[in-house]
């Protein structure tokens, strides 16, 4: 909150317009609290758009709906960007989005508790793989292991190799992370169900250690 409340003082004094992605404001774990940057002040919150939508909380990725709040004018002016440049979603999609948005949430809560006890289950696997060394976040659903010593010790020059020969030699998917600016890393969704993910991580661990004798 403090660092939040920093940032939006700021931007209020530099007249900075503030874009808050809160796409994941409902998938936090083990105790931490989501802070809308929009809840800090006023003045703060006259100087955000919030952009949200149905994809990640909802599971529901393909009806492609997302929206935003903020000053009427700012919004007005997106709308008319909007419909001239891009197709407007469909009315099926809508109205699902707000039986999504209005409706009983207590599903929202049984998979808030799915993900965290996945998150708790592959940070563990993976952070007892030799040459892995994880950050356990706090929201989402992606951990984002520094490999570099695993893929060095493996024979790779580099990560990008190294999940080459993950997919190729263990099949098991993961993104590099030199897409994300971060060469040294490689991200893994545990989006899918933690029988998948467990094996997933074995197979990791598994090439890991072949690679190593």
């Amino acid at each position: 909150k403090e660092e939040l409340a920093a940032i939006g003082n700021w931007a209020v004094k530099n007249n900075i317009l503030i874009v808050s992605d809160e796409i994941y404001g409902k998938l936090i774990y083990n105790g931490h609290e989501f802070i809308s940057i929009a809840t800090i002040s006023d003045e703060i919150k006259a100087q955000t758009i919030l952009v949200n939508g149905v994809s990640k909380t909802y599971a529901m990725t393909g009806w492609r709906i997302g929206y935003a709040l903020g000053n009427a004018k700012i919004i007005k002016a997106m709308i008319d960007v909007a419909s001239h440049s891009t197709s407007n979603p469909t009315a099926a999609s809508q109205y699902a989005a707000i039986e999504a948005l209005s409706g009983d949430q207590e599903i929202v809560e049984t998979m808030r508790q799915a993900f965290e006890e996945r998150l708790n289950v592959a940070y563990s696997l993976l952070s007892a793989i030799p040459g892995f060394d994880v950050k356990k976040p706090q929201g989402a659903f992606y951990l984002f292991p520094n490999v570099k010593k695993a893929a060095m010790a493996c024979g790779f020059s580099s990560v990008d190799e190294f999940v080459d020969g993950l997919l190729m030699e263990a099949h098991v998917a993961v993104v590099q992370g030199s897409g994300f600016g971060a060469p040294d890393n490689f991200r893994i969704s545990y989006a899918t169900d933690l029988v998948t993910l467990t094996k997933g991580i074995e197979r990791i661990n598994q090439y890991v250690l072949e690679k190593n004798e």
